[in-house]
């Protein structure tokens, strides 16, 4: 990586607190936002995969479950107080055979302060029951039928082990106990039938316990070098479950592979490194197609999730390592695909990575907004000077001081928390807006600029559709701005009424999108829509041509190489018709009809964010592109073509980052404010850089 040149210096670091948690108003969560990923499971009775959370809120715990869609993305959060003193959520499964998973927490007597183990029984709807309590003073672990009459039981840790017999509606029966205490030092658990004699075993990762099909177990085996992390699944297809750990012998350098031999026992283990922290969660699924289980490790506070591709001879391949911030994660179908995805968990909230059926990962379909998520260049105090706004949590201005610094963050309104959002005059008024998806009831939020850097409450309009992103434009030529939002249906447009509110949405003829842009892609002076789509075919840039009334053509549609977003749209070679660049890069020349021409590749690697600006003022479109959490952005000049010249990479700070292009010390040369999120803090930092050549 090269150094900045002198004439492109770094001159502010501006930090901004931030919130711990989630989002609420994308969630509608409370600021104390989800605490943990629990299971992944049909809670509403859709027929499609939803995700459970535990959550908190300011008057105590609470169960947090997110509705899939079926197309890889969620609703908003369907949330059960947990009415019990201090409960907590351990683990869930299905204990009164409705096929539904149930949870089980534990819980402290409100009177006699005893500790207590609590059962709340899903109803169907993604709601639970108030928690069915009684006594004990040992912890919950693990379900399953460990005393063969096809009932769920529920195994509790310390001394002595207990099994608590299911009497297959939610209650339990006299509890089993054993003479020894196995989970001392772990407490976590997979069950199998390690030794094939039909009877479900236990195994905490660094110990193996064989179950006499009665409630009872056989004295532990150790698993010599095992860790505390743990997932199963038969790696070699001989018909006996094995075991991935991660910690113990392994520590932070990876996960080790042990092949069970049919007697609870293991043969061989293999080290695989994965990162260089320890591993926060491991799943076993089949993440391309040739049906061998493999494996999936979250690496700690590496902030990243490594695919291992198994052969089925119990033999990894070190795959892809996807950069994202992790606590823990889940696999799954979540688009209805028939290929494995993943939720990868954060105190942020959750993301969705697509699997491509061959082993990778991918579009991040992400379901909230980082603390600091974006930040946004315009002048909201009339001054002539250029002010950011940061949607976050919470957002806020930043004054700017026309000689590119920025004054300390102005909180906005409390009804203008939220995210993603886009900058515009959406009143007539010439003073800049804000418009964001409204996460509490859904819909689209105004906040209406007073012209001194403050705004008015938000006006809501389109109330409860869930939106995801949002673009703008004077689509029906009438003079007040519109707005298209990305939903789960595909795309609507509200034609504004230039007061900030808006009519009825209007569905548009587009579904599967991911990403979306304006441009005038047949040069006939009306607004169109260009979108990234999934299609059965694959990836497709689809262009919804506008009428200029607010209505638009079906969609003209252009095959696209691989799937790639945000795109940024612009005339590259001086033809008069847009032109699109994606992250790679690839470059899209527009024939004028609102198709392309096959896309050119000049290479680039990892970015993220991307601007497509005149950076040098040689009167040609630049590419501006941050990388993600690598640390660096790019500036890559145009040659007025349709080519670009080699890259140069400017260092910054680490971090999850947002760009912002804009001319900040009044000098008629653009600069470029970085915002990052560094995930495991509380804040976000934005840096300038501004232009010298």
């Amino acid at each position: 990586m090269q150094k900045l040149p002198a004439a492109l210096l770094l001159i502010l670091t501006v930090t901004i607190a931030q919130a711990q948690f989630i989002q609420p108003k994308v969630f509608n969560l409370s600021p104390g936002g989800l605490t943990a990923m629990l299971a992944k499971g049909d809670f509403n009775g859709d027929g499609k995969l939803d995700v459970l959370f535990s959550a908190s809120n300011s008057t105590g715990p609470e169960l947090a479950v997110f509705p899939g869609n079926g197309t890889g993305g969620f609703g908003a959060a369907i949330l059960t107080p947990i009415t019990a003193n201090q409960g907590r959520v351990v683990t869930t499964g299905d204990v009164n055979g409705d096929g539904i998973p149930d949870v089980v927490i534990t819980a402290v007597d409100s009177i006699t302060s005893q500790p207590e183990i609590g059962v709340m029984l899903a109803d169907g709807t993604g709601k639970f029951g108030a928690p069915i309590l009684f006594h004990s003073t040992l912890i919950p672990l693990v379900l399953g039928d460990f005393t063969g009459d096809g009932k769920t039981d529920l195994v509790v840790g310390g001394s002595p082990l207990t099994v608590f017999p299911g009497n297959g509606d939610g209650t339990f029966g006299t509890p089993i106990t054993n003479s020894f205490n196995l989970f001392s030092s772990c407490g976590t658990a997979v069950v199998a039938d390690f030794n094939k004699d039909g009877k479900m075993d236990l195994s905490t990762g660094d110990m193996v316990l064989l179950g006499n099909g009665n409630g009872t177990f056989q004295s532990p085996l150790t698993v010599t070098g095992g860790g505390c992390r743990v997932a199963v699944g038969d790696f070699n297809k001989d018909g006996f479950p094995d075991l991935v750990t991660a910690g113990g012998k392994v520590g932070g350098a990876g996960v080790l592979v042990f092949l069970g031999d049919g007697s609870g026992k293991f043969t061989t283990s293999t080290l695989y490194k994965t990162g260089e922290s320890g591993a926060a969660g491991i799943v076993v699924d089949s993440f391309n197609a040739d049906s061998n289980p493999d494996i999936a490790v979250s690496n700690g506070i590496d902030d990243d999730v490594t695919i291992l591709l198994g052969n089925g001879a119990g033999k990894f391949t070190i795959g892809k390592t996807y950069a994202l911030s992790i606590l823990n994660i889940l696999s799954g179908d979540f688009n209805g695909d028939h290929k494995t995805d993943i939720v990868a968990f954060s105190n942020h909230g959750f993301t969705v990575l697509l699997g491509n059926g061959t082993g990778g990962l991918n579009a991040e379909v992400a379901q909230n907004f980082q603390p600091g998520s974006t930040i946004h260049l315009a002048d909201f105090n009339g001054d002539g000077k250029i002010d950011a706004f940061e949607f976050g949590q919470p957002s806020a201005v930043l004054l700017g001081n026309g000689a590119g610094a920025f004054g300390a963050p102005i909180p906005v309104p409390s009804s203008c928390q939220g995210g993603p959002g886009v900058i515009a005059d959406f009143s007539g008024d010439k003073k800049a807006d804000v418009a964001f998806v409204e996460g509490t009831g859904g819909g689209v939020g105004v906040c209406l600029g007073k012209g001194d850097g403050t705004f008015n409450a938000a006006i809501v309009s389109d109330a409860g559709v869930q939106h995801s992103g949002l673009i703008f434009g004077d689509f029906n030529h009438d003079g007040k701005m519109d707005l298209v939002a990305t939903d789960t249906g595909g795309l609507s447009i509200l034609l504004g009424n230039g007061d900030g509110t808006f009519k009825s949405a209007i569905l548009l003829a587009l579904s599967n999108i991911v990403f979306t842009a304006t441009g005038d892609f047949n040069h006939d002076g009306k607004l169109d829509i260009a979108a990234m789509v999934n299609t059965s075919s694959g990836p497709e840039i689809a262009v919804l041509l506008g009428n200029g009334d607010g209505t638009f053509k079906s969609p003209v549609m252009t095959s696209v190489p691989t799937f790639a977003q945000p795109f940024v749209v612009g005339d590259l070679n001086g033809d008069g018709f847009p032109d699109i660049v994606t992250p790679g890069l690839y470059i899209f020349i527009g024939n004028g009809d609102g198709t392309f021409k096959a896309p050119v590749l000049h290479t680039v690697f990892g970015l993220t964010t991307l601007q497509l600006r005149d950076i040098n003022n040689d009167g040609k479109l630049d590419v501006i592109g941050a990388a993600g959490l690598n640390g660096f952005f790019d500036v890559i000049l145009g040659n007025g073509n349709g080519t670009f010249q080699p890259t140069k990479i400017y260092s910054a700070l680490l971090g999850r980052v947002s760009l912002g292009v804009a001319d900040l010390n009044g000098d008629g040369k653009l600069d470029v404010a970085y915002l990052r999120t560094i995930n495991q803090e509380k804040t976000s930092t934005l840096e300038v850089f501004l232009n010298g050549h």
